[in-house]
């Protein structure tokens, strides 16, 4: 098995998968052929029992499955993972935030997950940082202010925040001028108070003094530490919402590249690192037998995780592989929050 391991493997999956021992995955990623397509080469039939006994064959004993789906086969794919013995954990809507084809009656602008366990496997408590969660909606980020705002008696440093989310607006009534010295930046024109959001939105100039003793357990690639985030006061929820970001929710808002992609069904790599942190952790084997355009690959490597991966389409295999090799041929850098 070791010849499949981190990297992808051109061939059929149902021929490849027999190569891997027994209870030797701990977690699988994919996104078969949907099969409502036709004449689409992408949309190739498999045999769908086959593959799944498969899958069960190769999971450990509290594996996952985390599976992309549409439509009628969906359903039945998720029906013979129960018939086999698996246990439904979650189900999750994937916001792709661009419809797939401006077609179609319908917009569609979604893909559905489900996420299944061979055993008792429990999905990790996973934080996503607060910018990433709610930056697509300004709104929810005006409610937590208000929030905080109440507790702290309608300040005028937030009445100042409030403008600034609320009406664009910049209230420079505190600019300082003391020594009638220059000041360059915009940032520091506003109320100070004022700033704090612009350092939430665009991120804070590096300091003189670096801390890294701030949090106490590793937070390795999203995984919730738990034990420091206690919960109370709904105001006091907020500031650690922003400090150490949010739970997992079940609708991810991932934009798809509409423009980059080397093939019509590309998932954000982004997206995949976020399921992966739901069901694995650093130094897991991950496989993903519909590669595709290798995005699961990609995440694995930025998370630290092991993969093997399948593509059986000659196009998408050497596509897949030009992509992965322009990030091996990078220094590892591990992706953290």
């Amino acid at each position: 098995m070791k010849e499949l391991t981190n990297t992808i493997t051109q061939d059929d999956c149902l021929d490849l998968i027999k190569q891997i021992p027994d209870s030797s995955i701990d977690s699988i990623i994919t996104d078969p052929p949907y099969l409502y397509l036709k004449n689409q080469k992408l949309d190739r039939p498999f045999d769908e029992q086959q593959f799944f006994s498969e899958a069960k064959r190769v999971l450990k004993r509290n594996g996952f499955t985390v599976l992309f789906g549409r439509g009628t086969s969906f359903y039945r794919w998720n029906c013979m993972l129960a018939n086999l013995g698996f246990t439904f954990k979650e189900e999750i809507i994937w916001n792709k935030v661009y419809n797939s084809s401006p077609l179609m009656a319908m917009s569609r602008v979604h893909e559905t997950i489900s996420i299944h366990t061979k055993g008792k496997g429990l999905i990790n408590k996973v934080k996503i940082p607060y910018l990433e969660m709610k930056g697509h909606d300004i709104d929810a980020i005006v409610v937590d202010i208000k929030k905080i705002k109440t507790a702290l008696n309608n300040t005028k440093s937030l009445n100042a925040i409030l403008n600034f989310l609320e009406n664009n607006r910049i209230d420079t009534a505190n600019i300082e001028n003391v020594n009638n010295t220059t000041i360059s930046s915009p940032i520091t024109l506003a109320n100070r108070s004022a700033s704090v959001i612009y350092a939430m939105r665009d991120g804070m100039n590096e300091k003189s003094i670096i801390r890294t003793d701030y949090v106490t357990q590793k937070q390795g690639y999203g995984v919730t530490l738990a034990s420091d985030t206690k919960e109370g006061d709904r105001n006091v929820n907020v500031m650690q919402a922003i400090d150490y970001g949010m739970n997992e929710k079940s609708i991810i808002k991932q934009p798809r590249d509409h423009y980059g992609t080397i093939h019509p069904t590309q998932k954000p790599v982004r997206l995949l690192e976020r399921l992966l942190a739901l069901v694995s952790k650093e130094g897991d084997l991950i496989l993903d037998p519909f590669s595709g355009s290798g995005s699961t690959a990609l995440a694995c490597r930025n998370t630290g995780r092991n993969f093997i991966a399948f593509e059986i389409d000659r196009e998408y295999y050497e596509a897949g592989m030009e992509r992965l090799q322009k990030v091996l041929t990078t220094p590892k850098q591990l992706k953290c929050f």
